[in-house]
């Protein structure tokens, strides 16, 4: 898919969230060509947003071909807001977005999560086990505690000393150095402690509970390239199959591709589009 001019048939929208006082989430609604009632919802990761990627526009242009739409939309760990997010306010974003798709007549969803877009998608559907959501796709999954105790290297127990420290402190927001991902170190703590919900939940020598509890059908697709790997990610996709409670879990490696399919755009999003459509 050439960028250099492109334009999309679809519809801007915005997402109220319950909390009144908080703006609505931004996205855009990708139609295909006939009246489609399965909607792909696509959560980006951190520091995302619901258009930036050549990944994500050429989702959102594939569904002109396929039979169902796709929402691309912001949630609140866009762009720097990433750096102050709670994690557990995915569940509030994913139900803005589903009620969306509800009011708009589509039936089913299938949740299509990139890099932290994983976690956020697999502790929803943990959480709320909605049925009309009839799959997930777990894209470039990043074992956020293994990532932050390798990039920090010995000096990881300072700075999980030193965001504890600041929390109790009552300066949660406090602004941590950007080996710490900038974030803020109440952030900070929330992918960098093992017991902590968001770093759990792909924790890949943990419990992964969450995701144990699901029994939607899944695609796991893994970049064979993964930058952010701790482990190899043939060893991540063999983890997920023995944990899984899915009776149709689905692997798939990516040749050649990184973190963001950088150049493999076309193959990952054919392989998810397939899959979608095999169960539709």
């Amino acid at each position: 898919m050439s960028l250099e001019s492109w334009t999309l048939p679809g519809t801007l929208v915005a997402l109220p969230l319950k909390r009144k006082r908080e703006r609505p989430l931004d996205g855009f609604l990708a139609h295909g060509t006939k009246a489609n009632r399965h909607l792909a919802v696509f959560v980006h990761g951190m520091g995302g947003n619901f258009y930036r990627s050549v990944f994500k526009k050429t989702m959102m242009e594939q569904c002109r071909r396929s039979r169902f739409d796709v929402l691309s939309f912001n949630n609140r760990g866009y762009e720097n807001q990433v750096a102050s997010e709670t994690f557990r306010d995915c569940l509030q974003d994913l139900d803005a977005a589903l009620a969306f798709g509800v009011s708009r007549g589509y039936r089913t969803f299938t949740l299509i999560g990139h890099s932290t877009g994983c976690q956020k998608i697999t502790y929803y559907q943990a959480v709320r086990k909605r049925p009309d959501v009839t799959g997930l796709v777990l894209a470039a999954i990043g074992d956020d505690y293994a990532i932050c105790r390798r990039d920090l290297g010995p000096r990881y127990g300072y700075w999980v000393r030193r965001a504890r420290q600041l929390v109790e402190e009552g300066k949660g927001d406090t602004r941590l150095p950007a080996a710490c991902l900038g974030f803020e170190a109440a952030r900070f703590l929330s992918v960098a402690i093992r017991d902590e919900l968001e770093a759990s939940l792909f924790d890949f020598e943990g419990p992964m509970k969450h995701f144990r509890r699901i029994a939607t059908p899944m695609l796991a697709l893994f970049p064979a390239e993964e930058q952010f790997a701790c482990i190899p990610v043939e060893e991540m996709a063999d983890i997920l199959e023995a944990k899984t409670r899915s009776a149709d879990f689905e692997r798939v490696v990516i040749p050649d591709a990184d973190h963001s399919f950088h150049g493999q755009e076309k193959p990952a999003v054919l392989a998810i589009s397939r899959w979608i459509t095999k169960r539709l």
